[in-house]
């Protein structure tokens, strides 16, 4: 009778024992991460803009927040304005932008750089194969003392030209300003920045004038720094607005990362996505874009050794173009 008692008793305890597990494993189950309620995303006119419009138009965000907002950034202006208000998560921005927002005291981190090729130099003389052809030529170049111009005088050094004595350097300050002079046919030869390249080149033809991509910077730049990984040029910061907000940071790094192999795999969706987007930019010109663009997301942890080796070119150069200083490792994430 005691056996059959203890065993009823043991038989009881367990069935008690599973059922609190049940309860508290559908508990557990049931249990999700609360949404925020909105997530801001920031993309300049550049082909950066197309993982984010994949995310918002996809819903790859809707899981962790209520809301999820594209919003576009044109001038340096635009962009401190979005950062110093704090009501932007993510932004996406040159690499040594990022470096002078976090030496002046932003808590940003560079999480994800994405565009390692971008940068041309086009001509209406196919026959260019060097920039030594070009010495005592006018050269239009965007952004003075920015990535394009310290990256074409880094390029120069090593060549050994001098970019001020060998050429006739002309600043601009966007490739906007390029397109509508190389449409003019008022110049002949431009250091240019993809999507600009291929509108310049496509509205060119239009008027009857031949540009071509004479030389890929992506190259030069191999050769001049001994490296064979590319420019790193842009990618996406995760601002301090967004560094409390785990689980929307971990969801749009996982859904940027895929909407970047998206794009890379979906060229003529992508582009028609990114028009939609940019006004004044048609889905041909981004299409003819993404084929001279190397796009491809790496963690700024992984690319720190890549963006320091351009960094320091650059502090030779003009050391507010990073902030003045070298960036210590806060910066990737």
């Amino acid at each position: 009778m005691k056996t059959i008692q203890l065993q009823h008793t043991i038989c009881t305890l367990l069935a008690i024992i599973l059922s609190f597990w049940g309860m508290s494993t559908v508990h557990a189950a049931g249990q999700t991460t609360p949404k925020v309620k909105k997530i801001v995303m920031a993309s300049p006119f550049a082909p950066l803009i197309m993982p984010m419009a994949h995310i918002l138009e996809e819903g790859l965000l809707n899981h962790v927040s209520e809301e999820v907002e594209l919003v576009t950034w044109n001038t340096p202006d635009q962009l401190r304005a979005m950062i110093t208000r704090g009501d932007v998560d993510f932004v996406s921005l040159p690499s040594n932008v990022a470096a002078i927002f976090y030496n002046k005291g932003v808590e940003l981190s560079l999480a994800r750089v994405s565009i390692w090729g971008v940068f041309y130099l086009i001509s209406n003389d196919p026959l260019v194969t060097r920039l030594a052809q070009l010495k005592g030529e006018r050269i239009l170049v965007p952004f003075r003392g920015d990535q394009p111009d310290l990256l074409f005088q880094t390029i120069c050094q090593d060549q050994g030209l001098s970019p001020f004595k060998d050429f006739t350097i002309q600043y601009v300050s966007s490739p906007l300003d390029i397109i509508m002079s190389l449409v003019a046919g008022k110049v002949n030869h431009a250091l240019m920045i993809e999507p600009a390249a291929a509108m310049a080149i496509m509205k060119a033809k239009g008027k009857g004038l031949h540009f071509s991509r004479v030389i890929d910077l992506q190259k030069e730049y191999a050769v001049a720094m001994h490296t064979s990984n590319g420019i790193p040029n842009a990618g996406v910061a995760v601002l301090p607005a967004a560094k409390k907000k785990h689980a929307a940071v971990a969801a749009f790094l996982k859904a940027y990362d895929q909407s970047v192999q998206w794009t890379n795999d979906h060229p003529k969706e992508a582009a028609e996505l990114a028009a939609r987007h940019i006004n004044g930019v048609n889905a041909k010109a981004f299409e003819s874009a993404l084929t001279y663009t190397d796009f491809r997301s790496v963690s700024g942890v992984d690319s720190r050794k890549e963006l320091e080796l351009m960094f320091k070119a650059f502090m030779k150069l003009n050391p507010k173009s990073i902030g003045g200083k070298l960036p210590d490792g806060g910066l990737y994430q």
